[in-house]
């Protein structure tokens, strides 16, 4: 296994890695080689990139602007009275 020295490490950052190492029970070590490991394979990982294409399309598809006119009153009045539109 290789050594990695990382110098000049800011201050917020060690904080929240030392954090987040803790709410994993693990050591800050520990904790930034997952970081690092699943950085590499989220990058070296095609499937990854397409299912990150798929969500977007899925979003983008459920997202789009709704035809006609969009009254938030209207359906604010309605979820506040219990009826549906």
């Amino acid at each position: 296994m290789a050594t990695l020295t990382i110098r000049n490490v800011d201050e917020k950052v060690r904080r929240a890695l030392r954090r987040r190492a803790a709410e994993n029970d693990v050591s800050m070590e520990e904790e930034v080689r997952r970081i690092l490991a699943r950085s590499v394979q989220l990058a070296d990982d095609p499937a990854q990139h397409q299912s990150k294409a798929r969500r977007a399309e899925t979003l983008n598809t459920v997202s789009m602007r709704p035809i006609g006119e969009f009254d938030l009153k209207a359906i604010s009045d309605e979820i506040w009275n219990g009826r549906t539109l």
